[in-house]
């Protein structure tokens, strides 16, 4: 005999499908498959998202595996410049009742169900399971669906029992997904999917050039500071000199109109600067370069071991601030603000990681730059935050693996 839980979670589904198939319309016309004749995986986006989901990568990864697959996608619109011409692919409203269901699996006779995203839906997830077909359930957190001793907690179960495999992004999600009955034996921990940055260009003789010139000197980048911040990354500097009397600051990506407020504040303190748009290259004696070319941040982050991304500490006049995993790439240890602007995702990401240096305020600055001085600590920083930025392609690629992998067992 069932557990009484299952029995009663099987029971709310039946009723909740039950009452969708009342409420539901006359069947749509048949939905034409998508040409060829490979598997044909069929994927949902979460209509919940605040994000595009990273469908173009994924698919790209799972044709790295199966050239001739085909797709189907329902949920929420395809992102902007989604090509659909340039893969065998269709897309179709979601099926919210059982017989539109039931009619798009004989139409398009799918091979497997990916749910990308925080949704359950209901009428797919029972008539894909009742035919058969495998549902890995990927990117989904969850949280809102754990309303135990509710009705709708109950249904959730009943859907969360027919899920295959549970590609949890963090260990929330995982949690989430066993309260909410899932078998932990399906449930996988893979980490998050992240944007991948390709490494900025960067002229590698000119590298080596510089590298050769700063040989054995402490060198440590503001990246697009705004003003009040790049008067703070002075000050810093001042305050590493006493320790390191050879350092040497990089203000890059800086905006033309700030520099000479920056210049007045270096003179002000005692410092000797330099600008790259006047083609110097730095002396011993040099305390600051100022580099305002933004296209030469790939040379920046390889020649300093730390990096202080502007745009999070201090709001003022300055530059976009840059995106997080630019010197997470390219194995610079990482200093950052409680500003998370445009990058909020990949912030909680690094620091989840301890990938990333947060600091509160100009006097928190000078002891995190300080702190890094000491190349271990800056190299386990680094170290973590190139993990992070580069592990989103790990884990498309997990995605694209259990899919094909259950497709093929399930065969």
């Amino acid at each position: 005999m069932p557990p009484a839980g299952k029995t009663t979670s099987s029971l709310a589904l039946w009723l909740h499908l039950r009452r969708r198939a009342a409420l539901g319309k006359d069947p749509p016309d048949s939905v034409d498959p998508p040409a060829g004749d490979g598997p044909l995986v069929m994927v949902h986006l979460s209509e919940r998202a605040d994000d595009p989901p990273p469908v173009a990568a994924l698919v790209r990864a799972m044709l790295m595996r199966r050239p001739n697959l085909r797709f189907a996608f329902t949920g929420t619109p395809l992102p902007d410049g989604f090509d659909l011409t340039a893969i065998r692919a269709v897309t179709l409203p979601r099926p919210r009742d059982p017989a539109t269901v039931e009619l798009v699996i004989k139409t398009l006779q799918p091979r497997i169900l990916l749910i990308l995203g925080d949704q359950l839906p209901a009428a797919l997830i029972t008539g894909v399971a009742d035919a058969g077909i495998p549902i890995i359930l990927a990117e989904a957190r969850l949280v809102a669906y754990n309303r135990a001793g509710t009705w709708r907690g109950v249904i959730n179960r009943g859907l969360m029992s027919r899920i295959d495999s549970i590609l949890a992004p963090d260990l929330t999600a995982a949690a989430a997904a066993r309260q909410l009955g899932a078998n932990p034996i399906r449930v996988e921990l893979i980490g998050p999917v992240t944007e991948t940055l390709p490494p900025l260009h960067a002229n590698e003789a000119e590298r080596a050039a510089l590298a050769q010139i700063l040989r054995g000197r402490h060198v440590w980048l503001a990246a697009a500071p705004t003003l009040p911040e790049a008067k703070a990354a002075l000050a810093a500097h001042q305050a590493a000199l006493h320790h390191n009397h050879r350092a040497l600051l990089i203000l890059g990506c800086v905006a033309p109109a700030m520099v000479p407020e920056i210049m007045a504040e270096i003179e002000a303190l005692g410092l000797a600067a330099i600008s790259r748009s006047e083609d110097f290259d730095p002396e011993p004696d040099d305390h600051v370069l100022i580099a305002e070319d933004p296209h030469e941040m790939g040379l920046w982050y390889r020649l300093s071991p730390v990096c202080f991304m502007g745009g999070t500490l201090l709001p003022g006049d300055g530059l976009q601030p840059r995106h997080p995993f630019e010197p997470a790439a390219l194995g610079s240890a990482i200093i950052h603000g409680p500003i998370p602007g445009q990058y909020a995702a990949e912030w909680v990401q690094l620091d989840g990681a301890s990938a990333a240096r947060l600091v509160t305020g100009p006097e928190a600055l000078i002891s995190a730059v300080s702190d890094l001085t000491a190349p271990d600590q800056a190299a386990i920083l680094a170290e973590n935050a190139w993990s992070v930025s580069t592990g989103g392609a790990a884990v498309l690629r997990r995605i694209a693996d259990g899919v094909i992998d259950l497709m093929e067992i399930k065969a």
